[in-house]
């Protein structure tokens, strides 16, 4: 009887040495896979031209008439409500609608308030209306919009500071120049917590 316990116990041992270093085996490999991704090479965004809808809310056809007309009108702050409620309601039209207004607004607080907006959606289609702002002919107008773009941490948003990177104005050139840098650090440092969580997660002992 005692033989048999040690037996069992032994290939139970076995058992569980060999699972342990298959569940290593597959730790390894996500670590690796990770590496992978850390070294990619960053490529031009495909950035949509519609909202990333998450939910929908119906409005009748003659207040979002009102709302878009309402975005050209005579006070700065009108135009600005108007055309951040469209953005929050998601209208279709709303893209359109800002990337005008950044075009052709002439109360350059509307156009820093719009950057605002659509710096804290973090999305591919807020990230490429604010690459818009960095044409703007008002330099302080590019520079608030690079800064706007330096807070997005994510890897699209560094192709989207190509223009900036490129503008006459040497202050701009700069500031794009910190804004890629302070990107590149938050993609290193998100890459560097998932390894970290990754290696959490490996078996204390190994098999080798």
């Amino acid at each position: 009887m005692k033989w048999f316990l040690m037996l069992l116990i032994f290939v139970a041992g076995i058992y569980y040495l060999v699972n342990q270093k298959k569940e290593a085996a597959r730790q390894q490999a996500l670590v690796e896979e990770a590496k992978k991704g850390q070294a990619a090479v960053l490529k031009d965004p495909d950035l949509p031209i519609k909202p990333e809808k998450t939910y929908l809310i119906k409005f009748s056809m003659a207040t979002l008439k009102t709302l878009h007309t309402l975005t050209e009108d005579a006070n700065a702050k009108v135009r600005f409500a108007s055309a951040e409620l469209l953005w929050q309601l998601q209208d279709e039209q709303a893209p359109a609608v800002i990337k005008n207004m950044l075009e052709n607004e002439t109360d350059p607080m509307v156009k820093n308030q719009l950057i605002d907006m659509l710096a804290k959606d973090k999305s591919k289609l807020s990230l490429a209306l604010l690459t818009e702002a960095l044409k703007d002919y008002d330099r302080d107008i590019r520079l608030h919009a690079v800064k706007a773009i330096g807070t997005f941490s994510n890897k699209e948003a560094i192709p989207a500071l190509d223009r900036a990177l490129q503008d006459y104005d040497e202050e701009v050139r700069l500031n794009a120049i910190q804004a890629v840098n302070a990107i590149r650090k938050d993609i290193e440092a998100h890459k560097e917590q998932q390894l970290r969580e990754l290696e959490a997660k490996k078996p204390l002992f190994r098999i080798e």
